[in-house]
């Protein structure tokens, strides 16, 4: 007759907490992305730093705000694409929001030709801008001449 011989690990207080602060390091990493979803959800809940139709440029992706959703928000780019942005690409990264303002700045580049006579070439153009404190058509005259 043989002996049958059961082993048992012999586990001690130490061997349980560090299995437990192993698996709670797995776990958190495990759950890293979920967490920063959740935390960058409420937060842009909470902060609301953009509405449907605003203008807002994400790292390279701008347009028009199209959906806020729980996970992504939609943009709508001048081209006519549809960019889904994950929220967390939105809370981890700076917005520009270009719709806070009433009126922006930008620059145009005309191209004139030799042929005609710079009053003539600008008269369309200066038609087109509004007037305001900001758009002064005689000092661009000044300047180009």
């Amino acid at each position: 007759m043989s002996a049958c011989v059961i082993a048992f690990p012999a586990w001690r207080p130490a061997d349980i907490i560090s299995w437990l602060g192993l698996g709670s390091v797995a776990i958190s990493f495990a759950f890293q992305e979920i967490f920063k979803y959740f935390l960058g959800e409420i937060l842009l809940l909470l902060h609301e730093p953009f509405q449907v139709g605003a203008q807002i440029i994400v790292e390279n992706f701008e347009g028009t705000v199209e959906k806020i959703l729980r996970r992504s928000t939609q943009i709508i780019s001048d081209r006519g694409e549809r960019v889904i942005v994950p929220k967390a690409i939105i809370f981890t990264n700076s917005v520009r929001v270009l719709t806070t303002l009433p009126h922006r700045r930008t620059n145009l580049r005309l191209i004139l030709g030799y042929e005609t006579g710079l009053p003539e070439q600008l008269k369309p153009w200066l038609k087109l801008f509004p007037k305001s404190k900001a758009f002064c058509p005689k000092q661009l005259e000044k300047l180009i001449v």
